[in-house]
C-alpha cells in the first residue's frame, strides 16, 4: 500500500508525481498549467456524461472511502480541472471528490489545465469548453489505472452528448458535418477509443453506428427494413462465427445462450427470469466464465417497430427482475447496517453480456447492449 499523506498536513510538493506522469500530456486540446491545493467547495462538477449517469456509482464509493479515509495516496495524480465561467470545472475523479466531501476534507491536490487550439485542431477548436472536457474525461478513463472500466456505451453516450450540444448552437457553422461517420471516428480517436480496443475497427465502427442511430431519428422505426428474418439466419451466423457457439454450450471463457423473444411483456418477463437464473447458476458452477447471451426476435422478425419494442421490454424486465431479487435479499441486512455502506450488486456487475442479433438494416453485425438502468439513467 502506498504511503498516505495526512489530510490538512501536506501540499502538492509532497506528491511523488510530476508533469511526466500527466496522462493528458498527449491530449491535444489541454495543457497543464500546474498543480496546487484547492478547497473542495471550489470545484464544480457537471453530469457524468462519459459514464452515462447523473451521479456516482456506489461500489466505487465504498472502495474509495476505505482508501481515502487515512489520507491521499502520494502517487495519485491530482484532481484535474479547468477554469471557465468563473468556476473550477473538475472533469474527472468525481467519485474521489464525493468521498472527500463526505469525509469533510477541506482541500485536495488539483491539476490546473488550460484550453489550447492546435493548428491541426480543425472543427474541435470551435467546440464548447464543456465538450472538450467531456472528450478529456473519456481520455482520462482510457489512460487511467483501470482501462477495463471504460465501456463502449460510455463512448456512445459521450459522443451523443457532445454532438447534441454543438448542433444546438446558433453560432456553430459545422452542424451537418457532425452527423457523419468520419467525424464520429475522429471524435472517438480523441477520446482514446482506438487505443482502448487495440485498434479493433469492428468495435469502433459499432460504436459509430450506435452513436449515429441515437442522433438520427432515434425513435422512428416505421419505415425501417428488417433483415435476418429466419432462425436459419441465426444458425448460419453462429456456425460461421469464431465468437459464438450453439445454445447451452461452453468454451474456456464463455457459457453461451440463445434466446428468442417477441413483442409481449409476459413473454419477455419469462425469458428475463430464465436468463437471470441461468446467469446466477453459471456464476456458481463456472466462476471463471462469463455468460454470453444472443437475443433474436423470431415472432416479429419482419416488423421493425416490434423488434425494437421487444428489445426494450426484455431490458426492462431484466432490470426489474434483478433489482427485485437483490433488494429483497439485502433488506434484512439494511435494517441492521447503514444502507449506504452495504455493497450493492448492479445488473452490470453480473458476469453476463447481452447481444442483439442484427435484424434492422444498418446493423452490420450482432452488437452488445448496455442493460443496466441504474448506470444508464440520464
Amino acid at each position: 500500500m502506498a504511503k498516505k499523506l495526512t489530510w490538512g498536513r501536506f501540499s502538492t510538493d509532497d506528491l511523488v508525481v510530476d508533469q511526466q506522469d500527466d496522462i493528458y500530456e498527449l491530449f491535444p486540446f489541454l495543457n497543464l498549467v500546474g498543480m496546487l491545493m484547492v478547497k473542495i467547495n471550489e470545484f464544480r462538477i457537471n453530469d457524468n456524461a462519459v459514464r452515462g449517469i447523473k451521479d456516482t456509482v456506489n461500489q466505487k464509493l465504498v472502495g474509495l472511502s476505505g482508501s481515502l479515509f487515512y489520507g491521499w495516496d502520494r502517487t495519485s495524480w491530482p484532481i484535474p480541472f479547468m477554469e471557465f465561467d468563473n468556476a473550477k470545472e473538475a472533469f474527472d475523479r468525481r467519485h474521489t471528490l464525493k468521498v472527500c466531501r463526505d469525509l469533510q476534507v477541506n482541500e485536495v491536490p488539483a491539476a490546473n489545465y488550460k484550453r489550447i487550439r492546435p493548428e491541426n485542431g480543425g472543427v474541435f477548436n470551435d467546440f464548447l469548453d464543456k465538450s472538450i472536457l467531456t472528450i478529456a474525461a473519456m481520455w482520462g478513463n482510457v489512460y487511467g489505472p483501470i482501462v477495463e472500466d471504460t465501456k463502449d456505451y460510455m463512448f456512445e453516450k459521450a459522443c451523443v452528448r457532445i454532438i447534441k450540444d454543438e448542433r444546438e448552437r446558433d453560432d456553430f457553422s459545422h452542424q451537418d458535418d457532425l452527423l457523419t461517420r468520419p467525424f464520429v471516428r475522429s471524435l472517438l480517436k480523441h477520446m482514446g477509443c482506438y487505443q482502448r480496443y487495440n485498434n479493433n475497427t469492428s468495435v469502433v465502427e459499432r460504436i459509430v453506428t450506435k452513436t449515429l442511430d441515437s442522433l438520427v431519428n432515434p425513435k422512428d422505426y416505421s419505415d425501417a427494413i428488417t433483415i435476418n428474418n429466419n432462425v436459419e439466419d441465426v444458425d448460419r451466423f453462429i456456425e460461421n462465427s469464431d465468437d459464438w457457439q450453439e445454445d447451452n454450450t461452453y468454451d474456456d471463457k464463455y457459457c453461451y445462450i440463445l434466446r428468442t423473444i417477441e413483442d409481449s411483456d409476459s413473454f419477455c418477463h419469462t425469458y428475463a427470469e430464465r436468463i437471470l437464473t441461468r446467469v446466477c447458476k453459471n456464476e456458481k458452477e463456472y466462476p471463471t466464465k462469463k455468460t454470453k447471451v444472443l437475443i433474436y426476435n423470431k415472432q416479429n422478425s419482419k416488423n421493425a417497430e416490434k423488434i425494437v419494442k421487444s428489445r426494450n421490454k426484455l431490458k426492462n424486465r431484466l432490470n426489474s427482475g434483478w433489482q427485485l431479487r437483490r433488494d429483497n435479499v439485502l433488506l434484512p441486512v439494511e435494517r441492521i447496517l447503514n444502507k449506504d455502506i452495504v455493497p450493492t450488486k448492479t445488473l452490470s456487475d453480473l458476469k453476463m453480456e447481452i447481444w442483439l442479433m442484427n435484424q434492422l438494416e444498418g446493423e452490420d453485425e450482432p452488437f452488445e447492449i448496455s442493460i443496466d438502468d441504474e448506470e444508464m439513467d440520464i
